[in-house]
């Protein structure tokens, strides 16, 4: 089995990935999608209709080497021809498979991913300060 398909996999059972145009598009509209997945045999219209979705967001558009049938016996739906991807480790993870099985096609959506990782982690450090957030000093007690 392919590893890239083993990560939506693993997304999907820990409540990373939702599937379905309807799910998908709302979760790229509310900022909580980091992937946006279509499948290789879907209709242009959809295509279409999810490269309006992503427009103006950090969400990565992707379409996927693999078909709607392969993507739905992993996510345990039928017909499944989009998926989005909410967990950013997962996210890199299954752009990093892609990118080493396929080649130069999936390497800039990875790189776009692995910025935004860093990036976050970045602001994540700053935020663990122990000094950040507390009152240091002394306080004068409250007069009754």
């Amino acid at each position: 089995m392919n590893k890239a398909l083993n990560y939506l996999g693993i997304a999907r059972k820990s409540g990373g990935m939702e599937t379905g145009e309807d799910n998908s598009s709302g979760l790229v509209k509310a900022g909580k999608a980091r992937v946006l997945i279509v499948a290789s045999d879907t209709s242009e219209g959809a295509k279409r209709r999810a490269e309006g979705y992503v427009f103006e967001t950090n969400t990565v558009l992707v379409e996927v080497p693999f078909t709607k049938d392969e993507i739905s016996s992993i996510s345990g739906k039928s017909g499944c021809s989009m998926a989005a991807i909410t967990d950013l480790g997962l996210a890199a993870a299954f752009l990093k498979a892609l990118a080493y099985e396929n080649g130069e096609k999936y390497s800039d959506a990875y790189e776009r991913i692995e910025a935004l990782r860093q990036r976050i982690e970045k602001r994540k450090e700053g935020k663990t300060s122990p000094l950040r957030g507390s009152k240091t000093g002394i306080r004068r007690k409250k007069s009754v």
